[in-house]
């Protein structure tokens, strides 16, 4: 393992298998410590959520027995994480079952420990068993957005930026390079000609995935795929907030919350890999479904190319403007606008607050 205090970030196109590496820590049984740095969005050292996301869970797996894959995973972000350091994940069993077991990680970084924990998240996995009765909403995905996907492959679109902001669009284009995101091939699709005229809870985000480097068998290492669809779960996390409003980068703080994943599908479902060594496609549905209170929470779907719906994802975040900031909302079971001033006074106290999430803003645009 690389030393603390060498690693700057993880922004490198570094395989997952490679990037989700954990030694166990000397001496016991149920602690665990990463390999390799995080990426950063932005490429400082403020870490991106969904790497502690996956290999939390991935810390977790090394606990159960063979046959039990993860199905469900809710994680709750407590402190920004910093790329600079490892994370050290510490294993807790809350139930041993026959046919499903759960598991509580908690997950801090060397050397503050008095700190306290930045993550803290519940694994439940379960056995296989056959389905008798498999139903989904329709998963025509090419059909239902036609009018930005026909006639394009998911290598057509371009990577997805490093932070889902216009200010780092621009920076981005003016320095001639994306992040480099490791784990994963990502691709965000161009979706003005569907969201035209749309309003905010009618508009959606879509993203391709695919795995970087070379994967175990799913059969022998099912959890491994999993995890990868975790990985892909926050790319951008609560980015499409703001952009669906058309607030631009006019937001105080944005942080996650709470993150929620539920795989829909087994081993086979999951497979990151096709027969023939090359990696499948899968795509990434974002929709904004609340907006309140200085919260909102955004649903995705994870969804294979064959239509197949993998996995269903809730975040609830933090998303604070500033006061004066004119805010579009709209439920789409309505079909109508409901514009609302955010009040003198309303947000106040968040310029230049420590919320509690692991991507807080701190008014990023100065600080990269």
């Amino acid at each position: 393992m690389s030393p603390p205090g060498k690693w700057l970030n993880g922004n490198a196109y570094t395989p997952f298998a490679e990037m989700l590496q954990l030694e166990r820590v000397e001496g016991t049984e149920d602690t665990f410590r990463s390999c390799s740095p995080a990426f950063s969005p932005g490429s400082n050292t403020r870490a991106y959520g969904g790497h502690v996301y996956a290999q939390a869970a991935w810390a977790a797996a090394q606990t159960v027995g063979k046959g039990f894959c993860l199905h469900s995973i809710t994680g709750w972000f407590t402190l920004q994480g910093d790329t600079s350091r490892p994370f050290v994940y510490r294993v807790r069993n809350v139930r041993q079952g026959g046919s499903y077991c759960q598991r509580q990680v908690d997950v801090w970084q060397e050397p503050d420990l008095e700190k306290g924990v930045c993550f803290t998240a519940i694994c439940s996995f379960k056995r296989p068993e056959p389905t008798y009765n498999d139903r989904q909403h329709e998963g025509d995905l090419r059909a239902k957005y036609k009018a930005v996907l026909d006639g394009k492959r998911p290598e057509d679109w371009p990577e997805a930026p490093g932070v889902d902001s216009p200010y780092y669009w621009t920076t981005e284009r003016e320095r001639g390079y994306i992040d480099p995101f490791p784990g994963l091939q990502s691709r965000k699709v161009d979706m003005s000609a569907y969201n035209e005229g749309k309003a905010t809870l009618e508009k959606r985000q879509l993203q391709y995935y695919s795995i970087i480097g070379d994967m175990p068998p799913v059969k022998e290492q099912p959890n491994l795929h999993a995890c990868a669809h975790l990985y892909a779960s926050d790319r951008n996390g609560l980015f499409p907030i703001p952009n669906f409003l058309d607030l631009g980068d006019q937001y105080q703080a944005i942080a996650s919350l709470s993150h929620t994943v539920i795989l829909h599908v087994e081993a086979d479902g999951l497979n990151m890999i096709g027969p023939t060594g090359k990696p499948y496609w899968f795509l990434h549905e974002i929709e904004v479904t609340r907006i309140a209170h200085g919260r909102a929470m955004t649903n995705y779907k994870l969804w294979r190319e064959d239509g197949v719906h993998v996995a269903t994802c809730v975040q609830d975040g933090l998303l604070r403007m500033p006061p004066g900031v004119a805010v579009t909302t709209a439920f789409a079971a309505r079909g109508k606008k409901d514009v609302k001033t955010v009040g003198k006074g309303e947000g106040d106290k968040a310029e230049g607050e420590k919320a509690g999430g692991r991507t807080e803003d701190e008014r990023i645009k100065g600080k990269l």
